[in-house]
């Protein structure tokens, strides 16, 4: 597996998220270089695992690294690059975009004649959190639209596409959930942004240039999150995931649909 230097602040957040049991301070121990670091763990893990699949699975994994790392060259700055996005928009790997400002992911698959488009909330209300007994049990993805190629394809699509998801990761709009602070107006950030602008706003322009998609398969997933009250931020480990597991499925769904790689 290739070496790549992690700082301790770095190496004890890896331990912490993937191998410890979940211990909850009252913040979040998230920032822009841990969501790197552990990006880049998960990517040496999926290049080694390779190495242990049979030959006819090669192909399938070598699609699901690369979407992997779309996301890590995606999140590796505060906000996401206009010219990164677009590249791979335009490129015929799956992607998947993490939309930080609006606690959102959007994930793209390209197929031998349409683009399936698929986006889901990242973190669950905390209302939701608090309120489940055990486990808060959710499905992914959310809205599905397929798009035909003809219009995915085209470059002032994709260029609209691309800064429309540039914007939507930096701008703190008004779903983002505020409250007043020494007779100042402050974003909440002990609460989660309702992702309305992607999951709605997005998924309706989609469905006017394309159709509700056919046969998605969905995960369910048992979430354990716990209400942090200090600090908190979005989970760069749950988009990654979700974005692995939902890959995998569709490719054993055996779903009508040829893919193009």
């Amino acid at each position: 597996m290739p070496e790549h230097s992690t700082d301790q602040s770095g190496l004890e957040y890896i331990i912490n998220h993937v191998f410890c049991p979940l211990k909850l301070p009252q913040a979040s121990d998230h920032t822009l270089e841990n969501d790197i670091a552990l990006s880049q763990v998960v990517l040496d893990a999926a290049r080694a695992f390779k190495d242990q699949l049979p030959s006819d699975k090669h192909q399938l994994w070598a699609s699901n690294f690369k979407m992997l790392q779309n996301l890590h060259e995606s999140i590796r700055f505060s906000v996401m690059s206009l010219e990164e996005v677009q590249s791979q928009i335009n490129g015929m790997d799956d992607k998947v975009f993490m939309i930080r400002a609006q606690n959102a992911a959007v994930v793209l698959r390209k197929f031998e004649s349409e683009t399936l488009f698929e986006s889901f909330k990242i973190s669950p209300d905390p209302a939701a959190v608090m309120g489940a007994k055990g486990k808060l049990i959710c499905s992914y993805p959310g809205p599905a639209i397929t798009v035909p190629d003809t219009i995915a394809n085209d470059a002032l699509f994709s260029a609209e596409l691309a800064n429309f998801l540039i914007c939507m990761d930096r701008d703190v709009l008004d779903v983002a959930v505020t409250r007043r602070k020494a007779d100042s107006i402050v974003p909440e950030e002990r609460d989660t942004t309702h992702p309305w602008y992607i999951t709605e706003l997005l998924t309706g322009i989609l469905r006017g240039l394309g159709s509700i998609a056919d046969e998605v398969p969905r995960i369910r997933k048992r979430i354990g999150d716990d209400v942090l009250w200090y600090n908190a931020k979005l989970p760069v480990e749950a988009v990654l995931a979700l974005a692995c597991h939902s890959r995998c499925s569709t490719d054993d769904s055996g779903a009508q649909r040829s893919r193009t790689n």
